[in-house]
């Protein structure tokens, strides 16, 4: 159909794309073409923007979102079953985790208490959004992205390690909302901007919403999961897991992820000489060549200054007002 339109349009047919891919400017890919493109770099492209979606939510962020109760308490009611979130191994527990008890029964977290800590996970995951949007033009995308995940494998270990030491709860509530703060200030908001800026017009749309199932996979995956998974090897280990593939991700990160702050979509769906930042891009230029037959800087310098030195020189022997500025000065 492209090659029909383009022999009936004679001069009005558009170029082909600069990357040497077979799209017109304005053309959009079908489902065929964004999942399997023509071009090598579209291919790459695409497989990026689905790990991107993925690896947003393989570290654990949900487990936290959704189960920090059951992370809390490790306590066992008496009628519950492992489908609780609370597996039989940890009926009894440590003689540390016996001093917190907050009024539920040994070992256990008040609801008041869960309460508070659920409402600053969800609080820190707002406020880091607020941040993100705030400071991620200054910033920069790609290290707002590493360093924020990095974060939260370190906060997400060190939830694991409270099990593994008996901390106190205050403990592991700072670092549940820490944890899903450093998540809020980098994957969780900017996955989705780098995705969409560095897919071509053509491809954007389908590729953006099968990235968005591959999320919502993972996302589906970490929630059905954690509770098995907890009762299966315990929640230091869980935890220790999480943190370990939020390492993977952080270097997954760091080794595809190409900053674009600065650009425009243009600039940054350009083939990969193109994608610097701007700010790379404006101090690594030369400096513009003077037009043909114009004065150099120096040349001009040093002619305003004679001149001035003339004009000065002629008002002091003669007394007159020297020539008009901008005027040439003729002496005698």
């Amino acid at each position: 159909a492209s090659a029909s339109a383009a022999e009936a349009g004679g001069a009005g047919a558009e170029p082909a794309a600069a990357d040497g891919s077979s799209h017109t400017t304005g053309a959009v890919a079908s489902w065929r073409d964004s999942l399997f493109p023509p071009t090598s770099r579209e291919r790459r492209l695409v497989a990026l923007s689905l790990a991107l979606g993925l690896a947003q939510q393989v570290t654990g962020t949900e487990a936290i979102l959704y189960y920090t109760p059951r992370i809390l308490n490790q306590c066992l009611p008496p009628d519950a079953g492992e489908s609780s979130g609370v597996c039989h191994a940890s009926a009894s527990p440590p003689p540390d985790l016996a001093k917190e008890a907050a009024g539920d029964g040994a070992g256990c977290t008040s609801a008041e208490a869960v309460f508070l800590v659920s409402l600053g996970v969800g609080a820190c995951k707002l406020g880091g959004e607020l941040v993100a949007a705030a400071l991620v033009d200054t910033l920069g995308r790609r290290s707002t992205i590493i360093w924020s995940n990095l974060a939260l494998s370190a906060f997400t270990a060190l939830i694991g390690l409270r099990f593994l030491f008996h901390w106190p709860v205050s403990a592991s509530a700072a670092a549940l909302c820490l944890a899903m703060l450093s998540f809020s200030l980098g994957p969780g908001p900017l996955t989705f901007v780098v995705i969409s800026e560095m897919l071509p017009l053509h491809l954007r749309a389908k590729v953006v919403s099968l990235s968005v199932f591959c999320n919502r996979v993972g996302s589906g995956t970490i929630a059905l999961t954690f509770l098995s998974l907890k009762c299966a090897i315990g929640p230091a280990a869980a935890f220790g897991l999480y943190a370990a593939v939020g390492l993977v991700v952080t270097a997954f990160y760091y080794t595809s992820v190409v900053e674009s702050t600065g650009l425009s979509l243009e600039e940054a769906t350009a083939p990969e000489p193109a994608l610097l930042s701007a700010r790379s891009r404006l101090s690594d230029a030369p400096p513009p060549e003077p037009a043909p037959g114009s004065p150099s800087a120096a040349e001009e310098a040093r002619r305003l200054a004679d001149q001035a030195a003339m004009r000065a020189l002629y008002e002091a022997e003669s007394g007159s007002r020297p020539p008009r500025p901008g005027g040439e000065f003729s002496g005698p």
